[in-house]
């Protein structure tokens, strides 16, 4: 019995090897040759790294850290920020704002946006060097809105009471379980107007629109990129390929039209390699668990 599990053992391992290991090493080697020798030719020289911001706009550390990587990247001519997102809280998005209007003194950075680039999706784009739409690309929505849900009735009804014992007045401003009061509705409008504030601010000082004229549209409306293209809110009307090649006209170096960009997903790199390596991991656990059966058997 145990030279048939011997025997299983190293036929497995072996398989492990010829299937498992040496693909992922040929394709590790393969990966590293272009940052071992270069690339080879021309490879690099048109380089041009995608940082996507998709979804709800919650953090910023992601999108702030993969920037700063990619400035310091040197085989990276300049970045498109790819926005697709409908905005999101408003700290997160005043701080990806204030990184890309900061890092684009290093590196060209073009904003791309996708389906939706609304709210604190625009916000963030602000302090890009150039923004490129689609005609029927969502964007603008400049404003903040603050919702509190209020379940007096509710707790009412059931008989349920909260008590709340605070330090100021304003401490449970906004508390769900019983009505607000008109100091305490003022005081989170006036928070609120100030947000708004700096968001129209934003705009002013990143697409150069006097105040005047941003206010006449920051009222919260959603408008479309041929719209917005009429209010100096983007630059230009294109796809991500017209973004990518406005990296090399800022750069003074435009692209031959035979010429391509070459675009880097930053958080591909390695994603095939790494769901096999997550695979492997499974088969090992696999083996291990079958394995302790078979000595607990023998036992």
């Amino acid at each position: 019995m145990k030279k048939v599990l011997s025997w299983l053992v190293t036929t497995f391992l072996s398989l492990i090897v010829i299937f498992v290991i040496l693909p992922v090493a040929l394709v590790v080697t393969l990966s590293l040759l272009p940052v071992l020798f270069g690339g080879g030719g021309e490879r690099g020289d048109n380089r041009v790294a995608v940082v996507e911001l998709e979804g709800i706009i919650t953090s910023s550390k992601k999108t702030i850290e993969e920037l700063y990587r990619q400035v310091d990247n040197k085989e990276i001519k300049g970045i498109i920020l790819r926005i697709d997102s409908p905005g999101g809280a408003v700290a997160p998005s005043q701080e990806i704002f204030t990184a890309v209007r900061k890092l684009k003194e290093k590196k060209p950075i073009i904003a791309s946006f996708g389906a939706v680039a609304a709210s604190g999706g625009l916000y963030a784009a602000l302090g890009a060097t150039r923004i490129y739409a689609q005609p029927g690309t969502l964007t603008g929505s400049i404003g903040v809105i603050l919702q509190i849900p209020n379940v007096r009735k509710i707790t009412d009804q059931f008989g349920f009471e909260m008590v709340t014992i605070k330090s100021g007045a304003l401490k449970d401003a906004g508390n769900v379980f019983r009505e607000m009061l008109e100091g305490e509705k003022a005081y989170l409008q006036s928070t609120v107007d100030q947000a708004h504030s700096g968001f129209v601010r934003a705009v002013v000082e990143g697409r150069g629109i006097p105040r005047e004229e941003v206010l006449r549209f920051a009222d919260g409306r959603v408008l479309l990129g041929e719209e917005a293209l009429k209010l100096k809110l983007i630059d230009e009307i294109g796809d991500l390929d017209d973004a990518a090649r406005r990296v090399f006209q800022e750069l003074k170096t435009p692209l031959a039209p035979e010429e391509r960009p070459e675009l880097i997903y930053p958080d591909d790199t390695f994603r095939e390699l790494t769901d096999l390596l997550r695979s492997v991991s499974s088969i090992g656990e696999l083996f291990r668990s079958r394995h302790m059966e078979l000595q607990y058997i023998m036992h």
